[in-house]
């Protein structure tokens, strides 16, 4: 790799048996086409020619002039930039596997870098700055495919969790029928200090029907997994997702459905948030406290209703939010609790306190349908309020329907929420802090790509069970449920969702009873046994 445009410590040479199992998992056809663009020093070439095929099969391409021994096992082009090649050769391949370079778009120089800011998604926005180079890499090897092509990466771990690489993840899955992902959590090359990823994207052009993943320890690990991939079976430990279709129109940004916003700011949470024995002990009316959540811990059941929110205050939750009120703040006790305030109880100086009049009335959301968690060790899920004048403070998070919706309807979203594709991307997202705790922003979390189905009638009672699960700490089968109910309404609504090739689902009957609809109803899904 020149350093004129390049730094040299982006190249990493790939290990020659991991190189080998990348080239059979995608395998050989009649007349294939294969691409490496960034050859290097040939390890895919010479595992190419390995299985047979002919050098006139093989485009060979890097931006370095210092020719290899292997050159001559392909149509090797050097002092080239794959980036601007592939704007001109696409759909013109049918295999690309690759290791790109892995460096920052800002610290790339010249053509290469004005190539690679060209590149853009189905949107027309084009790849920002902050982005990785191998991201230019791997949206030029998609446009080069031709239908039903494939190709295979070995990637930095930025792929999982860098926010520059979640459309990149988006574009990927949407353009191929399935996509693998094998994440190795040992680094495999000696100048990369985290751990890599493998991404095995086959049936380019194809309908979107399922994804991948798997967790290893290490390089053995992860040539076991690719070889597994490649003779046709399931690495061990390998987690399925069915999605329900490629197409735009039946997923949807979050923030395209609900708004998510910071609960109430306090200012100053000891002085404003008070428990039952708190609020008696001072004597503070009723009129002068309104019912509210202040913790993660709090979220308790998928409903928060008042027999939920009375447990938490009965277990000594600080439910009270004190934001008195007309004839509120005559009360003695009121006027002396706001006395105390004034004299350093409460931090009056407070920007947020300071800055609104009175000084004491904390601003509420408003058309709050339910809540979520910002931060918890648990990943976000949906609560849904049926309590009156039930609020929450800045440490949840809000959400607000932009359009009315259906108790059924906003069920159906929590549901969403809780699909392991959802969790999955929720998971890539979220920044991780002591003691395991995941933080997220509100616009992290409105970015999250949900699933859009016509609702069924047991929504309510499938979203309790998947959260019951879930807060028991048995996440996959929350998932199982999800998955399997959001399919169901997919196949009711609009048409079959496509089963995977190495895939099959037995499907028993079970009766339950719908709650919104006070029907009984046959389901064929095994999971929502048990259901009320």
């Amino acid at each position: 790799m020149s350093h004129e445009w390049v730094p040299n410590s982006s190249v990493v040479f790939t290990p020659q048996e991991l190189a080998a199992a990348m080239v059979r998992v995608v395998g050989d056809a009649y007349d294939c086409k294969w691409l490496d663009p960034c050859v290097g020093d040939g390890a895919f070439v010479a595992e190419m020619a390995a299985i047979g095929v002919p050098r006139e099969r093989i485009y060979a391409l890097d931006i370095a002039r210092m020719p290899s021994a292997r050159d001559k096992l392909a149509r090797t082009e050097r002092s080239i930039d794959f980036i601007e090649w592939a704007s001109r050769h696409a759909c013109s391949v049918d295999r690309v596997v690759m290791n790109p370079p892995y460096v920052a778009l800002s610290r790339v120089r010249g053509n290469p870098r004005n190539n690679a800011l060209a590149v853009s998604f189905a949107d027309g926005s084009r790849l920002p700055l902050k982005a990785n180079y191998w991201c230019a890499f791997v949206m030029r090897a998609i446009e080069c495919l031709r239908p039903g092509g494939a190709f295979v990466a070995v990637l930095p771990a930025a792929w999982d969790f860098a926010r520059y690489a979640t459309r990149v993840r988006h574009s990927v899955e949407k353009s191929f029928g399935e996509v693998s992902v094998i994440r190795c959590a040992s680094p495999l090359f000696p100048s990369v200090k985290e751990g890599v990823v493998v991404v095995v994207a086959t049936g380019r052009g194809e309908q979107s029907a399922l994804s991948r993943r798997v967790e290893v320890s290490d390089l053995a690990g992860a040539i076991l997994a690719i070889n597994a991939l490649a003779s046709g079976g399931t690495p061990k430990g390998m987690t399925v997702v069915r999605k329900l279709s490629g197409s735009e129109g039946l997923r949807a940004r979050l923030g395209e459905v609900v708004d998510i916003r910071i609960g109430a700011v306090t200012g100053d949470a000891e002085y404003f948030l008070l428990s039952e024995t708190q609020r008696s002990e001072f004597g503070l009316p009723l009129g002068s406290v309104k019912p509210a959540v202040s913790r993660s811990k709090h979220l308790t059941a998928a409903v928060l209703d008042k027999a939920v929110w009375n447990r938490i205050r009965d277990d000594g939750g600080r439910v009270w939010l004190f934001r008195p009120t007309g004839k509120a703040c005559k009360h003695p006790a009121v006027r002396e609790y706001l006395r105390q305030g004034e004299l350093g109880k409460c931090n009056v100086d407070a920007y947020k306190i300071s800055s609104r009049r009175p000084w004491y009335l904390t601003p509420l959301p408003k058309g709050v349908d339910g809540f979520l968690s910002g931060m918890s060790k648990r990943l976000p899920f949906l609560v849904l309020r049926d309590m009156k004048d039930l609020t929450v403070t800045n440490t949840l998070y809000t959400v607000s329907f932009k359009r009315g919706a259906r108790k059924v309807e906003k069920a159906a979203l929590g549901i969403a929420l809780l699909t392991s594709h959802v969790r999955r991307e929720l998971k890539r997202s979220a920044r991780i802090y002591a003691d395991g705790l995941l933080k997220f922003e509100p616009s992290e979390i409105r970015d999250i790509q949900i699933p859009l189905v016509m609702p069924r009638g047991n929504a309510v009672g499938v979203l309790k069970r998947a959260t019951e699960l879930l807060l028991q700490g048995k996440e996959s089968d929350a998932e199982a449920i999800a998955d399997a109910w959001i399919e169901e309404c997919f196949k009711r609504s609009m048409r079959p969702a496509p089963l995977s090739r190495s895939t099959s689902v037995e499907l028993r009957q079970y009766s339950y009873q719908a709650p919104d609809s006070g029907k009984e109803e046959r389901s064929p899904l095994p999971y929502l046994q048990g259901v009320q």
